[in-house]
């Protein structure tokens, strides 16, 4: 302790010359305006982030999407340049979804079949995810335009850098927008929201197993880059048997999801 502190005093002089510290001072703000000018990106672990666009209603809800929910950020001058939420649509999230929709508008049990059929059907053969993006500004992000300055790709689990099949906006009327308002809070603060699609080979069907890399969303462009990571692949090719499917419930338990 004393040594340290002794070559501490003789590195900082009592009094120090008016020269050397306005040269110290100099270098401190150089430094800091270097910093300033530098772009960072992360992956938010927090999802109650105030520069988040989402908030889960309660803890129901975040138990039930945690999994499947990434979100992170892209600074810019300590300005945010994009701010993205995620989710991953897995055969949980789908059947929940279905779900809601056969008891908001009554469908009838044969449709119920066969919507069903359909989300399984898209279920493997697609990675559909909804982003919620907010680009710092009142100026839009556009991200299924392609004049966009943003750009989305995947990078799957055999390391595959892909493109997506489809981008869509999701606007307040569609079912998609009113479903997720039950459980999150904030969809339409400052976000948009687009559901993009990308190609997915179902390898239960050719006896292939999923690959050792993690699964990366990738929202990239001129400003940076934000990469979301999934770092089980073994979700994305999941199937859960009917008993495992649940939905957050108002009064803290839980229900049965079923088909």
């Amino acid at each position: 302790m004393d040594e340290n502190t002794t070559k501490t005093k003789a590195l900082w002089p009592a009094a120090p010359r008016a020269g050397a510290v306005a040269a110290l001072a100099a270098g401190l703000l150089a430094a800091w305006l270097g910093l300033a000018a530098c772009t960072t990106a992360r992956q938010r672990e927090d999802p109650a982030s105030l520069l988040g666009s989402l908030r889960f209603r309660d803890e129901q809800t975040f138990e039930f999407f945690h999994s499947v929910y990434r979100s992170g950020n892209l600074y810019r001058d300590f300005r945010p340049v994009m701010v993205v939420d995620t989710i991953y649509e897995d055969l949980r999230y789908r059947k929940l979804f279905l779900r809601t929709l056969r008891e908001q508008f009554l469908v009838r049990p044969g449709d119920a079949a066969r919507m069903r059929a359909e989300q399984v059907e898209a279920y493997r053969n697609r990675m559909d995810f909804l982003l919620f993006v907010y680009g710092g500004s009142n100026e839009k992000v556009n991200l299924h335009k392609e004049d966009s300055i943003w750009k989305v790709f995947l990078r799957d689990d055999d390391g595959q850098l892909i493109s997506p099949m489809q981008v869509e906006p999701v606007g307040r009327k569609n079912p998609i927008f009113t479903f997720l308002e039950q459980y999150f809070v904030g969809l339409d603060r400052w976000s948009e929201v687009v559901r993009v699609s990308f190609p997915k080979l179902d390898k239960a069907a050719f006896g292939k197993a999923p690959g050792e890399h993690p699964v990366q969303l990738i929202v990239t462009g001129i400003p940076g880059t934000v990469t979301l990571a999934w770092e089980e692949p073994g979700l994305f090719y999941r199937e859960p048997g009917e008993n495992a499917f649940q939905r957050p419930a108002e009064n803290g338990g839980r229900q049965d999801e079923g088909g």
